[in-house]
């Protein structure tokens, strides 16, 4: 069956790979920081086949095909790439979520239900910067926009966005059926790159500390104990409404609304039994606006603070050590920098 669009004829996918033979007609690099399912979409584009049936071209099926590969790259996919795109396994490897130990603080998939119970089309928590995207030679999503934890653009300053600026529906590039690029929305044709609002500086700040401890964590300086600071963090719930959710189920609009609160000083948390998730979320939600001094010398108060906090209170993870290594690590930047 062909598909048809004023001025464009469309091969039915299964064919694809009988016509071009071994190797694709077109070589597209990965982009810095890019998903693994973006990167996909823009060879399914520069290759002449629209993004909802290429997953067919590498023998899978479903709409989100590409999103399923970001979180297991099965090996047979990985080889298939690897022999028609020429571009080495580990650099194909590199763009998917595997393996992830952020893996816990990664935004979820809505499930079918889910999906029919939003207000718009709804399909996914895929989410970007629209002065990204607009910078961009090539729109491309970033690895970095799926953490639940990031709610604003560290270089534009911006807030991120989850759905259309027009309709209203979830960022859907894998089911895309025209010959367009990723900024133009599945539902509607509109354009995702709409401007969005700056982020508030403390808002800012506590989003920029929280990446520096993963960062941390993901280069080995973990906390003590058996719990790891993304499990922690993941684990904890947040009031919203009647419903209790952690911070991977949330929309970037309740995150957004969960980091002001945070630093306006409410705590939305379901505490139970002492929850140490929430206890940490707490934890770091104060440190936050003593971060900048970090930079150049780790704070005394803090470390006082959070001395006397550990005498007063059941023991919970301990945040002197890893930010006294920020503020090691940002002192080691400047010094490279100079």
């Amino acid at each position: 069956m062909n598909r048809s669009s004023p001025g464009i004829t469309v091969t039915p996918a299964r064919r694809y790979a009988s016509e071009v033979g071994r190797g694709w007609p077109v070589d597209v690099a990965p982009a810095p920081g890019e998903l693994l399912s973006s990167w996909l979409h823009r060879l399914a584009l520069a290759n002449g086949v629209p993004a909802r049936y290429f997953g067919r071209v590498l023998g899978l099926r479903g709409a989100s095909w590409s999103t399923r590969l970001d979180r297991a790259l099965p090996e047979h996919v990985l080889n298939f790439l690897v022999e028609q795109t020429r571009v080495p396994a580990e650099d194909i490897a590199g763009l998917a979520l595997v393996p992830d130990p952020l893996a816990r603080l990664r935004l979820r998939l809505l499930t079918v239900s889910q999906a029919r119970q939003a207000s718009g089309p709804q399909v996914t928590r895929l989410q970007y910067c629209p002065a990204c995207l607009r910078e961009d030679h090539a729109p491309y999503f970033r690895r970095g926009w799926t953490l639940a934890t990031r709610v604003t653009c560290f270089r534009h300053g911006c807030q991120l966005r989850d759905i259309c600026p027009t309709c209203g529906g979830g960022v859907a590039p894998s089911r895309q059926d025209r010959l367009v690029p990723q900024q133009i929305c599945v539902w509607c044709g509109g354009d995702l790159r709409k401007a969005t609002a700056r982020a508030e500086h403390d808002v800012q700040q506590l989003e920029r500390l929280l990446n520096d401890l993963l960062r941390l964590h993901v280069a080995g300086h973990r906390l003590p104990g058996k719990t790891s600071l993304p499990t922690l963090l993941g684990s904890a719930c947040f009031t919203f409404g009647d419903e209790l959710k952690s911070m991977a189920h949330l929309s970037i609009r309740d995150r957004l609304r969960l980091f002001r609160q945070l630093t306006d000083g409410p705590m939305p948390f379901h505490w139970q039994c002492e929850n140490p998730g929430a206890a940490l979320w707490a934890r770091i939600a104060r440190t936050a606006p003593t971060f900048p001094g970090l930079a150049s010398s780790f704070s005394k108060r803090v470390i006082l603070r959070n001395s006397a906090e550990q005498n007063t209170r059941p023991a919970r993870p301990d945040l002197t050590d890893l930010l006294q290594a920020i503020g090691r690590l940002q002192s080691n930047r400047r010094s490279r920098q100079a």
